[in-house]
Order: C-alpha cells, then structure tokens, then sequence
C-alpha cells in the first residue's frame, strides 16, 4: 500500500509524466556529499519507500525554493514580499537540514532523483532564470506564483506522507511541514 502511496503522490508530482528529462541542473548531492555509504536502503528499519520518496522529493523542491527566496532582496519593489521571504528562507534552510538528517540516518545518499525535473511546486532553473532577470513589480508576480504553487504542493506531498509513511520522525517533520506551508500560504503578500 505504501508503495502505491508512493507512486501516486510522485505521479501527482509530476514525475514520470513520461517526458524527458530537461537540461540537468546541479544537485543537492553535489553540495551535499552523502554522510553514509551510498546503500539505496533504510538501515534503520523503520522507513518505508514512501518516506524516502517524499524526503528526497523535498529536498529537491526545498533546495529550489531557497534559491528563489534568496532573489527577493534585490529584486522586490515590496517590503512586504521582502519581509514575509526572509523568515521563509531560513525556516527552510533549517528544514533542508532536518530533511538530509533523516536522509542519512535511513542510509540513504544524498542525491536528486529528480533532477530535470519539471513538476507542481518544484521552482525550475529556467523559472530561476526568468524571474532572476526581472525586478520590481514583475519579480513581485512571477516570485509570489512559484512560491503559492511550491506552498500548494509541500502541504499535499506531507499530507500523503503523514498518512503513508512509517518513521515517526519523518511523519513528524511532514506534520510540521504541511502546517507551515498552508500557514506561510495564507501570509503570502
């Protein structure tokens, strides 16, 4: 069942829509070296392919959306986008950190499965590229968009799995992540 779970929820996602992969993008992997031996498997026992599934997926979504909330100094005309992406971004950062711990205590390396990918709620390079070039109100519009729809789906992955994963601790982390993100939705500009 967890295995379904799993698939669903990374179908809902967007991956293996059947496309190709677009140009790689650099990985969380490459900044973030594996702290274990790479084995592709829990070694503690209690986490099951969907927690895997949506720690990796977060950290790739995660690592995206801080480079995004990153721009907004700079870029916004609104102290209000400035101020509400400052908090955000360093919630994440400490998240990103809770997320590689969970990672590495399952055995599992620190790699992107879903590099290239193009999927709901993942900030792309190209979207990266896009709206770094842009500045005032039109940075404002293209940031708020990715950031609703990055917000939108963090708290329908960590709903899934709440109710699909096995590690307690990975469902708790997912508990707090569905949480802040409908709480930071709700306070976007």
């Amino acid at each position: 069942m967890a295995a379904v779970l799993t698939a669903a929820t990374l179908l809902t996602a967007g991956c293996g829509d059947g496309k190709p992969p677009r140009e790689a993008r650099s990985t969380s992997a490459a900044r973030h070296p594996a702290t274990r031996p790479p084995s592709g498997q829990a070694t503690s026992g209690t986490f099951n392919s969907t927690d895997i599934g949506w720690i990796q997926l977060m950290i790739a979504m995660d690592d995206q959306a801080t480079l995004l909330l990153n721009l907004a100094p700079g870029h916004s005309s609104d102290a209000g986008v400035e101020k509400w992406a400052e908090p955000v971004a360093t919630a994440y950062r400490d998240e990103l950190v809770q997320l590689r711990e969970l990672l590495a205590r399952a055995g599992v390396p620190d790699t992107n499965p879903h590099q290239g990918h193009d999927m709901p709620g993942m900030v792309t390079d190209d979207e990266l590229r896009t709206i770094k070039g842009t500045k005032g109100a039109a940075f404002d519009a293209l940031f708020l968009a990715a950031m609703r729809e990055h917000l939108d789906q963090a708290a329908k992955i960590a709903r899934a799995q709440r109710s699909a994963g096995a590690d307690p601790a990975a469902k708790k982390l997912a508990t707090s992540v569905e949480k802040t993100s409908l709480t930071w939705r709700a306070r976007l500009p």
